[in-house]
């Protein structure tokens, strides 16, 4: 039987391992914590994922630092020393130790001095330059108060940079912008369309008014009935505000799906004709609403 190993996959998954290991490392220090507890990883070709104890996410400003602080150690060469010795010892170097996993009488370490230092017993690259790069793609919750990084080193950062830059100068040519301006430009457009808003909703309130004002009083239980099948480009609570806005009296607002509200002007209980009529309601004399397909009776 021939063993053969892949030496590109190897070599791919030394540089995210030991890329996981600095960013470890590198957290400690950024968030100024001894006490991140490691609650799962996994490691692929230039890809890695970290899940640690956590409360919150990390902010924009933390994930920068971290990668900043791993790509300077990964350009200062940093020779990683692996070594064995007792669990004992280990300990005394403050390395990191995952009580839940099971030891020997000795421990394979991996110190990146000025770094990091932990028990590992897989592969690694035998100094920080041939991590090549580094780059946190992703952060997310996977449980409470555990929250997961995920990274690429290097050539995966290089396509996932590539990757970024053609989504800007996708974004941008929508825009018809240059990339540097794509901020600005938005911005504008963010202007514009909150204009735009703002004259649709006044033009909607218009056309309200313009209709509920020509709505002629009537005899029967109601003054005034107000459908909202005839107002569909609004909501049932948008077109009882405008309602209350505009008329007095006795009023009935409805939907065909017996949704309804009853409005009292103070001169008769909202409250009293609902428990009279035997409707479901909520609310007080002023004003009562539910929903109870019986209010579509009393309109026969």
């Amino acid at each position: 039987m021939k063993l053969i190993v892949d030496k590109k996959q190897r070599y791919a998954k030394m540089r995210a391992h030991t890329g996981v290991h600095l960013m470890y490392g590198a957290m400690e220090k950024v968030l100024n914590r001894t006490d991140i507890k490691q609650a799962g990883s996994y490691v692929d070709e230039d890809y890695g994922r970290l899940d640690f104890s956590a409360d919150k996410p990390l902010t924009l400003e933390q994930i920068e630092e971290i990668e900043n602080l791993v790509n300077k150690w990964i350009y200062d060469a940093i020779d990683v020393e692996i070594f064995e010795t007792s669990l004992d010892d280990a300990v005394s170097q403050w390395a990191k130790a995952f009580f839940d996993e099971k030891y020997g009488e000795k421990v394979r370490v991996i110190k990146i001095p000025g770094a990091d230092i932990q028990l590992c017993g897989w592969t690694h690259c035998p100094n920080t330059y041939f991590v090549g790069a580094f780059k946190i793609i992703w952060q997310e919750a996977v449980a409470s108060w555990i929250r997961r990084l995920i990274i690429n080193t290097w050539p995966k950062v290089a396509s996932f940079a590539k990757e970024k830059e053609n989504y800007i100068y996708e974004i941008a040519k929508k825009l018809d912008s240059a990339p540097a301006q794509i901020l600005p430009k938005i911005e504008k457009l963010e202007k514009e369309l909150s204009s735009y808003k703002s004259e649709v909703e006044n033009l909607k309130t218009s056309i309200i008014s313009s209709q509920l004002s020509k709505l002629e009083k009537q005899d029967g239980n109601f003054d005034y009935i107000v459908k909202l099948e005839d107002f569909s480009w609004i909501d049932f609570k948008t077109l009882l505000q405008k309602v209350r806005e505009n008329l007095k009296w006795k009023i009935l607002v409805y939907s065909q799906a017996g949704n309804f509200a009853i409005i009292s002007d103070g001169s008769f209980s909202a409250k009293a004709f609902a428990q009279e009529k035997w409707l479901r309601w909520w609310w007080n004399d002023n004003m009562v609403q539910w929903r109870d397909t019986k209010i579509l009776d009393l309109l026969n």
